[in-house]
């Protein structure tokens, strides 16, 4: 028993959701299976059957009840793409190209946008995010291309080379790690609260701490970057750390942003005779890539559970 119990809980454990983007992982959420698979699928589990008042009866009633849930949900996919292909939709794939990776930038919440306006000034505050960090990497911000739109809220498909696509996601990373640090302040602010020992001095305290993690997060950003602006001039800083500001902003505001990793391929690590000085500089480069990606979606994934524990406080 414990021993196919913990393979079950490696299993979960072990999933990987690189591939899906933020709204693919929204849908899973929107029809309850998140929470039975990957870590917080693993994490249910041990609670279950692991728990200090175990009851057979009741852990196997919880157990069929995800087992459904999620048997409900590939069923539902099943049928929506069932039905997209009687429709005779073609689904028109990105061109895949080496020396790009695709990113996906998600217009909802406070940055959504529902105007001529709005569009006007999100492309104008991408614009300023794209030249920061393409200045930092020595590029162009023309060299960032548009390859698609999506609806629902709004997505902007970029396809960017893969030294920037690997300096955004490295921001991205510690903006979510700044996350977390507000979340946890917040969270222990409001247990204090709950256990109705907060008092106003306290709680003012809290929003000081709060408010200076916010304060002293570019700072922070521009430190891990330090080692790759070395040697980079007074104005290629200004315009970086204007992009991490608005990227900030951005995240604040409840928009997102999405990578598809670059695929994993066994031969990519082993140079090849043959293989040029560029294409030994370009595997090195997707390797450097697809590990900053998966630290981001990692904290990313982090920062969900934190925020779902949150809330059921």
């Amino acid at each position: 028993m414990e021993e196919h119990l913990q393979a079950l809980i490696n299993f979960l454990n072990d999933q990987r959701f690189d591939e899906l983007s933020i709204q693919q992982l929204k849908m899973l959420t929107a029809l309850g299976a998140d929470a039975y698979m990957g870590p917080a699928g693993a994490e249910f589990v041990n609670d279950v059957v692991r728990t200090s008042n175990f009851d057979p009866a009741t852990a196997a009633q919880k157990i069929t009840e995800a087992m459904q849930t999620l048997s409900k949900a590939r069923a539902s996919f099943t049928a929506y793409a069932e039905a997209v292909k009687n429709l005779g939709f073609e689904v028109r794939d990105i061109e895949d190209d080496e020396d790009r990776i695709i990113i996906r930038i998600g217009f909802q919440n406070d940055v959504s946008i529902d105007n001529v306006t709005d569009w006007k000034d999100a492309g104008k505050e991408w614009y300023e995010i794209i030249r920061g960090l393409a200045m930092a990497c020595d590029e162009k911000p023309e060299d960032v291309k548009v390859v698609g739109t999506a609806t629902g809220s709004i997505i902007l498909i970029l396809a960017g080379t893969v030294v920037f696509t690997t300096l955004l996601a490295r921001i991205s990373k510690n903006i979510t790690s700044v996350a977390m640090d507000v979340l946890g302040v917040r969270s222990a602010m409001e247990d204090l609260r709950q256990k109705g020992i907060l008092t106003k001095t306290m709680e003012k305290e809290f929003r000081d701490i709060e408010k200076s993690k916010r304060d002293s997060a570019v700072t922070t950003i521009e430190g891990v970057l330090a080692e790759q602006l070395k040697g980079k001039d007074g104005e290629i800083n200004t315009a970086l750390v204007k992009s991490i500001e608005k990227l900030l902003t951005f995240s604040e505001k409840g928009g997102s942003v999405d990578f598809v990793a670059p695929e994993e391929n066994e031969e990519e690590e082993e140079e090849e005779e043959g293989d040029d000085v560029a294409n030994i500089k370009l595997k090195a480069a997707l390797l450097e890539a697809r590990e900053a990606i998966h630290e981001y979606q990692g904290q990313r994934l982090s920062l969900k559970l934190l925020s779902d524990g949150t809330k059921t406080v």
